[in-house]
């Protein structure tokens, strides 16, 4: 038996109510209103209109994503811009002051050098006063007289092509104080680096490499200072500061028990701190520099003027490097060893410093002879070697002129006696 359906009935009959399908699993669902939702199409409505929120999101995700990448990329193009433009007004004033500072510290060295004399001997004067009336000010002048010359120095190195020097040990050691001076006076363990660095490598290095007190040379005035001024400045901080103050300002320098152990192990510390941050930016960094001849390092000067004919420097690298290494580590080890008597006396400690200053003025003074005695004999050689060959000149015109004379005189005396003799042959 056959019956028509409606339409209409039956897409009514292929729905089913949310309200009836939760109704026959609970009576509560009975209170749910009766929207009904196409049960094939209720997921896939949903679906959709989640790709469609995610495709929407996608894109406007992509447009924020592009729009902060030009945002970001206009940033940075104008950051690389300005400061593209801030080094080349640095540069261009660079090379403003070039021309002039080479005037002065190259070509117009003698009024240069007439200037400094006076104000090294001022320094001196000053160091002595401060020491003994005002040694609470004497950590500021030290800075201050550091804060001078290292540009100075940077400059006239750069100049000629040694500024790799001003990354050995004594310039890191002078940074050293200056952070315990001025960022970290209460440690303890940098103190004591400090001070055994200081009088140990810094002083004996007046020793060692022939520092000199030449008062008009600001070369080797700046090197003097470098290497006698630091443990000035830990000799008054130990020693020489009221209590109260040092206990207020440096209170790491309070005398207490030294332990050598620790001290040996702290410095070495630094040390290698400083090994480490040298061969990885000098010898690593700039090897190639290093070795075409453009750069010129402490190693690479000693192994080829002092010592170019010790027998390490023939061997393969690394070798070399490793038993400089080794070397100067020992050498640091040893002259840090005397640092225990100079904690424990003051007398002694004042002694050291004195007669590192006496090497330094003895240098200049034999400096001084050596330089202008030579130059003078020099010049007097020079004189002498003129003067010998005019005599020479001299005594060769003489002798041309008495050739010439006697030659004169007998061809006018063979005329005087021919003549009786012609007349009788005329006749």
């Amino acid at each position: 038996m056959m019956f028509d359906v409606d339409p209409e009935l039956d897409t009514e009959d292929t729905r089913i109510s949310l309200a009836s399908i939760l109704e026959l699993l609970d009576p509560i669902a009975s209170k749910v209103s009766s929207r009904k939702y196409p049960l094939r199409g209720l997921y896939y409505n949903r679906g959709r209109q989640v790709n469609d929120s995610a495709k929407h999101l996608s894109h406007r995700t992509k447009q924020n994503y592009h729009h902060l990448r030009n945002r970001l990329s206009d940033t940075t193009s104008n950051r690389l811009r300005s400061i593209d433009e801030i080094k080349n007004k640095l540069l261009l004033r660079v090379k403003g002051l070039d021309e002039p500072l080479h005037t002065i510290f190259f070509k117009d060295i003698n009024k240069l050098e007439k200037l400094f004399y006076p104000f090294t001997l001022f320094n001196i004067f000053s160091i002595g006063m401060i020491m003994g009336q005002f040694p609470e000010w004497f950590h500021v002048y030290y800075t201050f007289l550091l804060g001078l010359l290292m540009p100075i120095r940077f400059y006239t190195y750069y100049k000629t092509q040694t500024h790799y020097f001003m990354a050995d040990l004594c310039y890191f050691v002078n940074f050293l104080c200056l952070v315990y001076i001025w960022v970290w006076p209460q440690s303890r363990s940098l103190f004591l680096s400090c001070f055994c660095l200081t009088f140990g490598s810094l002083s004996f290095a007046v020793i060692t490499w022939r520092n000199s007190l030449v008062l008009h040379s600001i070369d080797k005035t700046t090197s003097c200072f470098i290497h006698i001024i630091p443990p000035v400045a830990m000799y008054v901080i130990y020693y020489g500061l009221p209590a109260e103050y040092q206990k207020e300002r440096f209170p790491a320098a309070i005398k207490s028990s030294v332990n050598l152990k620790s001290n040996i192990v702290w410095t070495s510390l630094y040390y290698l701190l400083w090994q480490s941050m040298y061969h990885y930016f000098i010898t690593l960094k700039k090897s190639s520099k290093i070795k075409s001849g453009e750069r010129m390092t402490s190693f690479e000067y000693l192994t080829s003027h002092q010592f170019k004919d010790f027998w390490a420097v023939n061997l393969k690298a690394p070798w070399p490097m490793v038993i400089y290494i080794t070397l100067q580590y020992l050498y640091q080890l040893c002259t840090m060893l005397l640092c225990s008597l100079w904690l424990r006396s003051r007398i002694a400690a004042a002694a050291f410093l004195s007669s590192i200053f006496l090497i330094a003025a003895h240098n200049g003074a034999t400096y001084y002879v050596d330089y202008y005695g030579r130059s003078f004999e020099k010049q007097v050689n020079k004189l002498k070697a003129e003067l010998e060959e005019l005599q020479k000149q001299l005594y060769a015109k003489d002798n041309e002129l008495e050739v010439l004379s006697d030659s004169d005189m007998s061809f006018s005396d063979s005329t005087v006696s021919a003549t009786p003799d012609d007349r009788l042959s005329g006749q």
